[in-house]
């Protein structure tokens, strides 16, 4: 821990020296949020750094999983800033900078709202608070010109007055830009008095129209001229891809374009993500069809621990001359290189270095011998690599917190060209090319403009040098002369209203890139032309340049201030409850959790009591104490318990009983990878049962085991799995060790397959088998709106059960907007659902087959909550025949 004026700063492994690049960037973030804000956080922040995305992807800070695209996070909670290095100290200020709006605004809004006596649980619109943080934590950059550009001028812009209900990264930027907006036109002091506003009504629409005095369709019809009048004239000098290239594809999420010429097929082979799993494709190319090519799945990635995850928005994949594809995933704790061998059809090497984190932009050399490529390691920086085939060796190239990204080879490999923010002087931390010298270790300017450029690539005779560049204010194609005398110039190929993210040489003449427009990234084929000669060139003197620029770091006096962290409790969460009826008159208790900082460790404690009358208070005492540990790759778990009180038994005999049981517990997880796991669990618990009616209670000390193995690689929709599969086999034994009054052994199989049939539809099965077989074995239960629909909640039961669902999901209702006069209501992405379920439950013989049939809708809530509505009819007497009614059955939960 690294403990500044305002932070608390956490970090690990040889983190040291970024730690205290981005404790300055918090502390000089501070200085000028406290005047922006008019306000000063009065405690101490814990500012948590994580060296890469992917560790930050384990975090327990927060219960679910990361996705790529994820940068960083507050949580509100305990108000902890997580942010990962990802690879620039640009991107690290951008970060830390966002975040520490989200810590000003919470606690500003939080003491407003406490100050006037109202509930603070209170928050403004999605996006105004990501707006904000975006406004005044970075510029305005290339990538929101791109989105903004391409929202305006191609009828994606979402109107002010329906921002409410958006969401997504188009939240992100037309927020930022609706604040500008606000800031140029209404005065900058608006966006604090909409703060200071907060306290005065409860919609902030209401508030909006308030501060700024306009209503809300004025000041949104201003900011949208203002946008048009910026972008529309665009048209005159740019092209939209489609007028200057043809579209080759139209579904999905395209990148990195690679061509090989394969024994005179000409093909594309690309990572791309066209049915919600990311993988990789072949396609072959032909430009002169009127229909996009459909691509084949060589690689079908995030199902398998070799293919965790795919790196959509990064250069991950290269092609060489003599047809290898070397691609990147994630697999397991680090990011590693597949080699594949397009001749064979089949990966005939992976590469692993445990060292390295997170890898990007591997590049073949001309003689297919050498592979270059960017990594992070443990420090979190991002520095260039060679591994030599031949001698399985691994070379580092540069070794500092300088950005070095996208390297290729020249052509004899002598040497490496590539972008980096090590530009100095005027142009400080901007992205220029660079070239290494593998021959005495030297690294010169190729470049000196004030613009960011990335992808540099070779033409196939080598002479110049395309890339991608941002001069114009979007990424467009530019070009070097490599090797000339008049190389103090870069030459514009592409003038395209929005981006060319990334593109692959067919051959002198012609590209095929990868570009964002209309919200997707789709490819095209382009043909270079004469025109290009008319578009921008811009000229630069290298002896401008200087030869290093040095981050800021925090200035540590006192060696205490550097500090191991040491586990700290604070609470989570403490809920309570009190019931009272005229049965079984007043109970109540409640329920608490600690845990650390880090997440790592966690307490619960439970307390109830579920006495009837006053005598018996002590007597019904409900108490469990549990820690659970995610620190480690094995997750843990262990508690005690003790539980009393009458109890109404569902499985066995319908009957009540006063059960006392005491014992321990401990439990286990441990992971294989992402998609499956083993879970163990033993308990002990000594247990008291009366039953109301015996004479004798049954005694018993239950030792109870049980071993599971967990597979899951489903992705899901708005209410549930869409696609992969899911299981659980689970093998168990539970015995009376004292008296042997039980002794039972269980059996758990429970599969489910999803099977796509479009992008949004698809049939799901589930096939499940119980088994509880032994003394005094309990029962399983079925009925209800979770596995036999249409009957009733828990009414079929047996010592034995199986079940089997078939449905059929689809969309049936995108949007439904109902507007009265004096508000609007809007009900989205409803889902329907065909279903068919048959099970059966018995003890000793069988019985009967049941059934049911129907069709349903599902809504989801808020994505926290799914809405379920079934009708029907139920199947009675081994599929003989139908109820005469239909059963109507409303319940809340995701599908299976």
């Amino acid at each position: 821990m690294l403990r500044t004026e305002h932070f608390n700063i956490y970090y690990y492994d040889d983190f040291e020296q970024l730690a205290k690049i981005g404790a300055y960037y918090a502390e000089e973030a501070f200085e000028e949020f406290k005047v922006k804000f008019n306000h000063y956080v009065t405690t101490k922040i814990p500012l948590i750094f994580y060296n890469t995305h992917i560790h930050f992807q384990q975090t327990n800070i927060t219960p679910g999983f990361i996705p790529e695209g994820v940068g960083g996070f507050f949580e509100f909670m305990k108000g902890r800033v997580v942010i990962p290095y990802l690879g620039s100290l640009e991107s690290f200020k951008h970060v830390i900078r966002h975040e520490l709006v989200h810590v000003f605004m919470t606690n500003k809004i939080f003491n407003v709202l406490r100050d006037h006596r109202i509930d603070t649980e209170r928050m403004p619109p999605l996006w105004f608070v990501e707006g904000l943080a975006e406004y005044w934590s970075y510029e305005w950059d290339t990538q929101a010109e791109m989105v903004m550009r391409d929202f305006v001028l191609n009828n994606y812009f979402v109107p002010l007055h329906e921002l409410d209900a958006a969401s997504g990264y188009l939240i992100y930027k037309e927020g930022q830009n609706f604040l500008e907006f606000v800031s140029k036109n209404y005065g900058e002091e608006k966006i604090i008095q909409l703060l200071d506003n907060f306290w005065r009504f409860n919609s902030f629409k209401d508030n909006l129209e308030f501060t700024l005095g306009e209503s809300i369709q004025e000041i949104g019809n201003k900011w949208y001229y203002s946008l048009q009048q910026k972008y529309f004239p665009l048209f005159k000098d740019n092209f939209p891809h489609f007028i200057k290239s043809k579209k080759l594809t139209n579904e999905g999420y395209n990148f990195e374009p690679k061509f090989f010429d394969n024994n005179g097929v000409k093909e594309i082979y690309f990572i791309g993500n066209r049915n919600g799993y990311s993988s990789v494709f072949k396609m072959k190319f032909n430009p002169d069809n009127s229909e996009p090519e459909k691509p084949e799945v060589l690689i079908e990635g995030e199902k398998q621990p070799e293919f965790e995850a795919f790196h959509l928005l990064d250069k991950t994949l290269d092609v060489s001359k003599d047809g290898k594809l070397a691609f990147v995933t994630k697999s397991l704790y680090n990011d590693v290189i597949h080699i594949y061998s397009i001749k064979e059809k089949k990966i005939i090497e992976t590469l692993r270095f445990n060292n390295l984190i997170t890898i990007r932009s591997p590049s073949f050399s001309s003689d297919g011998k050498l592979l270059l490529f960017t990594a992070a390691d443990r420090k979190g920086f991002t520095d260039i690599y060679i591994y030599n085939f031949i001698e399985n060796k691994l070379t580092r190239i540069t070794n500092d917190y300088y950005s070095d990204i996208d390297p290729v080879f020249n052509k004899d490999n002598t040497k490496i060209i590539f972008a980096s923010d090590r530009t100095a002087g005027e142009y400080q931390q901007k992205y220029n090319l660079f070239e290494y010298n593998l021959n005495d270790n030297s690294i010169y300017y190729l470049t000196y403009v004030n613009a960011n450029i990335s992808s540099p690539q070779f033409t196939p005779d080598y002479s110049e040098l395309f890339f991608n560049c941002d001069y114009d204010g979007t990424y467009n194609i530019w070009k070097l002369k490599y090797n000339s005398n008049n190389s103090n110039k870069i030459e514009q190929v592409t003038k395209f209203l929005t981006s060319v993210y990334s593109f692959t040489f067919i051959n002198d003449s012609s590209l095929v890139t990868s570009a964002f427009e209309k919200y997707s990234f789709q490819f095209y084929y382009l043909v270079l032309s004469e025109n290009e000669n008319n578009y921008s060139s811009v000229n630069f003197d290298l002896l401008k340049s200087r030869n290093l620029w040095l981050a800021k770091e925090i200035v540590v006096p006192a060696t205490d201030e550097r500090l191991k962290y040491e586990t700290e409790y604070t609470l989570d969460y403490a809920v309570g409850q009190l019931s009272t009826d005229p049965i079984y008159g007043s109970r109540g208790g409640a329920l608490f959790s600690l845990s650390d900082l880090m997440g790592d460790d966690r307490y619960l404690f439970y307390i109830y009591n579920t006495a009837e009358v006053q005598s018996e208070i002590l007597k019904n005492f409900n108490v469990a104490i549990s820690k659970i540990s995610l620190k480690k790759r094995t997750n843990y778990g262990f508690g005690v318990f003790h539980y009393a009180g009458r109890r109404y038994d569902i499985t066995e005999s319908d009957e009540f009983f006063y059960e006392r049981v005491f014992g321990g517990y401990f439990e286990l997880h441990y992971p294989f990878s992402s998609f499956q796991r083993i879970e163990a669990d033993v308990s002990i618990a000594n247990s008291d049962k009366e039953i109301f009616g015996n004479i004798l209670p049954r005694k018993s000390l239950l030792v109870s085991n049980s071993l599971s193995f967990v597979h899951d690689n489903s992705i899901w929709s708005q209410t549930g799995p869409i696609d992969g599969s899911r299981f659980r086999i689970l093998l168990g034994y539970t015995s009376d060790v004292k008296y042997s009054n039980v002794n039972y052994y269980s059996f758990i199989f429970d599969y489910r397959k999803y099977f796509r049939l479009g992008l949004r539809s698809s049939f799901a099965t589930r096939f499940a088998f119980f088994i509880n077989q032994g003394k005094q074995a309990r029962r399983y239960f079925a009925g209800g709106s979770w596995d036999l629909r249409g009957w009733p909640r828990w009414s079929i039961r047996g010592q034995k059960l199986w079940l089997s669902s078939f449905e059929l999901r689809f969309p049936l209702i995108d949007k439904i907007q109902v507007n009265f006069p004096l508000f609007g209501l809007s009900i989205f992405n409803v889902r329907g659902a065909v279903y068919f379920d048959a099970g059966s439950a018995w003890d000793k013989s069988y019985k009967e087959t049941l059934g049911s049939i129907g069709f349903g809708f599902r809504i989801n809530l808020f994505n926290a909550i799914t809405l379920r509505y079934d009708i029907g009819k139920k199947i009675e007497n081994n599929f003989s025949r139908f109820q005469p009614k239909l059963f109507y059955q409303f319940f809340f939960g995701w599908d299976f």
